[in-house]
């Protein structure tokens, strides 16, 4: 036990136990943090991507045709959409509205039941008269034109559930309202649950295509993290800048994007390097010009890209398509001369880009394919995950810090 305190105290007094510089937090923080820019990037194209197909819309009208769907009585759904309170929630763009709250539901699906009944002839205006309840209450009119839009229906199960409504709200017009209002809301919590099983189906795949296209290999980036010391402080220094933003505007993407853009700001030349970033700005901002729906939003989320690539690029965060590095550089010619650097760690470094860069055995192969499989699966997870897991790692290496009345 001596002996086993006795080297405990030692690794403590050489400094392995000190967090602010443990190499392997300082290289957790780095790639965690470019895994948090990098699912910015694919959050950006996901929406976009749904702003495109006009997916949330979509997906609210299809919810909403199933809820309210009656094979036996009129097609309520696309009468729920055309009334005038629904309609009107369409851009001028006739864009499906993305959100429709409860208490909007409620009042057309009940002045769609009343007018059905009109229609019907069953409740003439000049009919409709006030009525009292048990208690001698007035019966408002909207309620009694909605009980009777029910009983005009065909029977059916989404007569049955009107029916329901109108029997436990007692004829009371505000309690068959919050009927209807709870009805929808539970609904489109379980609708909102597979909405985001699907938007994770569509972040895996949009991370493939992003690991993919920016050639993201995780197990490259841990080894040259582990490697590049210059590389690994700067960008736990960035990232620190990025916790403490994240942290005090409650997960703003936009205001994190543009401080880490003040302060890498926009260096042409350095990012002119990453010809990966280059190309891809510049074909988004073509696509963008030549197409017929170059909006508003297309135009922000263009932005929105560029900043991201902008980060990666004047980071110097080593990703992206060289003719010189792997998988590329297995096409080619192979280089058999190797750069020796100054130091042994330069050396080291420069030992394992040449092996990397050079040697097309099946280990580097599946090590390739892996870090690509890992970068995809990471990504999917989204830009808040990373950034929640950013701020603990930090305030764990900030944890060791030691202040600095104590150094002095």
């Amino acid at each position: 036990m001596r002996s086993v305190s006795g080297k405990l105290h030692k690794l403590c007094k050489n400094g392995f136990m000190d967090f602010a510089n443990n190499n392997i937090l300082m290289i957790l923080i780095s790639l965690v943090f470019i895994y948090a820019v990098l699912s910015i990037l694919v959050s950006i194209l996901v929406e976009w991507v749904n702003y495109l197909t006009k997916e949330r819309g979509k997906h609210l009208r299809d919810s909403i045709h199933n809820l309210i769907l009656d094979e036996k009585n009129a097609i309520m759904g696309e009468k729920f959409y055309n009334h005038i309170m629904i309609n009107g929630l369409q851009s001028l763009r006739n864009r499906l509205p993305a959100y429709i709250s409860s208490g909007m539901f409620s009042e057309a699906l009940v002045d769609i039941i009343a007018l059905q009944a009109e229609k019907e002839g069953v409740t003439p205006n000049n009919q409709l008269t006030e009525e009292v309840d048990e208690n001698n209450k007035p019966v408002k009119q909207m309620m009694l034109r909605f009980e009777k839009g029910v009983n005009a229906m065909e029977p059916s199960d989404f007569k049955k559930l009107l029916q329901s409504f109108v029997d436990k709200s007692g004829k009371d017009y505000i309690q068959l309202k919050t009927h209807l209002e709870n009805w929808y809301n539970d609904y489109m919590e379980r609708v909102s649950g597979g909405y985001k099983l699907k938007q994770r189906r569509k972040l895996i795949f949009i991370g493939f295509i992003v690991a993919i296209a920016l050639n993201v290999d995780s197990l490259h980036l841990l080894k040259v993290l582990s490697l590049d010391d210059n590389l690994k402080n700067n960008l736990v220094k960035t990232a620190e800048l990025a916790a403490d933003n994240y942290r005090v505007n409650n997960g703003n993407r936009d205001s994190v994007l543009q401080v880490l853009n003040q302060q890498v700001k926009i260096d042409t030349n350095v990012r002119a390097k990453n010809k990966t970033v280059m190309f891809i700005s510049s074909e988004l901002k073509k696509m963008n010009k030549e197409s017929s729906k170059a909006t508003c939003e297309n135009n922000k989320k263009i932005s929105q890209i560029d900043s991201t690539l902008n980060i990666i690029a004047v980071l110097n965060i080593p990703i992206g398509w060289n003719l010189n590095e792997a998988p590329a550089s297995w096409f080619g010619e192979k280089s058999t001369k190797m750069t020796v650097g100054n130091t042994a760690s330069e050396t080291s470094f420069l030992r394992y880009l040449h092996h990397r860069n050079n040697s097309t055995d099946w280990l580097n192969v599946i090590r390739y394919i892996v870090g690509i499989a890992i970068s995809a699966f990471s990504l999917s997870f989204g830009a808040p995950f990373w950034f929640e897991m950013l701020i603990k790692l930090v305030n764990v290496r900030r944890a060791g810090k030691a202040p600095e009345v104590a150094k002095k």
